[in-house]
């Protein structure tokens, strides 16, 4: 394992690599679901890159900076019919439920504002998106995008819940795999996280961050900036024979980084943004480890805080929103995970138009609040998402009934 990024032609080749996937996933993630010997995780690739270099994601997974991702790179699809759960309480035993098709979006709670007073229609003039890509792009949420591909909570969000702006268009078609050639899809993504009162955290200037990086290889170009008190981070994925066109790349990134350098600075924080997190305790308050010990039959794991050796903007965001989640496993073996949106139930909802979900129950399911359930097809391994009042929380497990009876836990467990 590399204890330093590669640079140079190195790098060029496994960030060409890595490209195919949009936006977030793997930073935070625990270490894969396997005990030792197994070889279920080696697939587990997760979906990658966020605007490089420091390096997001994927990129960071690859390069042997993070710890491997707990899903595989799989869609994330419906789950199978409902099953008992692991807990001591029984549950409510809903009929077996299709997946819930796309819906209206329906403001539960409202995202916060654009701490620079910009949205994704003022950063971006679509004429620079035509100039740069031979097939056209059309905006898409980047939050139901991802939650298209994997069963957490979109990492992208974090930067939309400090006050970020966070912006994805794209060609339209499914979303490619790693090594899949996928040579109709291209997309543009954007994003701008404004800094804590303090400054850029520890673990941010450790790795250098925010980089500053720009240049174009093989149909895709990223850059990376610190402008004024803004991360800025920008990708264009050309895509196979629809390769982005290369002297438009300039103009588009010199657009976005002037925009945002008159947009700002940032306003004040609508909180106290954290810089540092609490440590693996905070865990215990949100599932005790007696309960994990029990429901997953693994009295050997301990509690753990989400975070890898690299960085990325939406890992610092989620540093300053205390949202940096937690798991419970041993090394590389997992078998829990839990993360969580302060104030999340606006991105719940867009999460839910992917369309890849279905209700559950859970017991102490409270009226007002919501549960749906998402797995992957080929791992076997889901996540129950909670919109408890304001709050969006993801918990996971191996399976549908471990990660049931994790929810259950929560629920049983969380103020009222």
């Amino acid at each position: 394992m590399k204890s330093e990024p590669p640079t140079g032609d190195e790098l060029t080749r496994l960030l060409v690599t890595m490209k195919r996937n949009v936006l977030e996933q793997v930073a935070h993630e625990p270490a894969a679901e396997k005990r030792p010997g197994s070889t279920s995780g080696i697939v587990a690739l997760g979906v990658g890159v966020t605007l490089l270099l420091g390096l997001g994601a994927g990129a960071a997974f690859a390069l042997g900076i993070l710890p491997p991702a707990t899903e595989p790179s799989t869609s994330a699809t419906a789950p199978p019919a409902p099953g008992p759960t692991a807990s001591s309480e029984p549950a409510a035993s809903p009929q077996p439920a299709p997946p819930a098709p796309p819906r209206e979006h329906e403001d539960i709670s409202e995202q916060p504002e654009s701490r620079y007073g910009i949205d994704c229609g003022t950063l971006v003039d679509e004429s620079l998106i035509s100039d740069l890509f031979t097939v056209a792009l059309e905006p898409r949420d980047p939050i139901a995008t991802a939650a298209s591909m994997d069963i957490g909570i979109p990492k992208i969000t974090s930067v939309l819940s400090v006050g970020g702006t966070a912006c994805e268009w794209s060609s339209g078609v499914e979303t490619p795999g790693l090594y899949d050639p996928a040579t109709d899809y291209a997309s543009l993504t954007v994003s701008v996280l404004p800094r804590a009162t303090a400054g850029w955290s520890e673990r941010a200037r450790a790795h250098g961050m925010p980089a500053e990086t720009n240049r174009c290889d093989d149909g895709a170009c990223w850059a990376s900036a610190e402008v004024g008190d803004a991360w800025v981070s920008v990708m264009a994925d050309g895509g196979g024979t629809y390769a982005s066109n290369g002297t438009g790349w300039q103009p588009l990134l010199d657009a976005v980084i002037e925009r945002v350098r008159a947009a700002g600075p940032a306003a004040p924080a609508r909180f106290a943004e954290q810089t540092t997190h609490g440590g693996p305790q905070q865990c215990e308050t949100i599932i005790p480890l007696a309960d994990v010990h029990s429901i997953t039959s693994a009295p050997e794991v301990q509690a753990r805080r989400m975070g890898g050796g690299g960085w990325s903007e939406w890992a610092e965001a989620s540093l300053y929103a205390g949202e940096i989640g937690c798991w419970w496993g041993i090394e590389d073996w997992s078998v829990a995970g839990v993360s969580w949106i302060h104030g999340g139930r606006w991105a719940y909802e867009r999460m839910l138009l992917a369309g890849t979900s279905a209700p559950v129950e859970p017991a102490w399911l409270e009226s007002g609040d919501d549960a749906v359930i998402r797995c992957h097809e080929e791992s076997g391994r889901c996540a129950v998402d909670l919109a408890i009042g304001p709050d969006w929380f993801n918990v996971s497990g191996g399976d549908r009934e471990t990660a049931i009876a994790l929810a259950e836990a929560i629920l049983r467990h969380s103020p009222k």
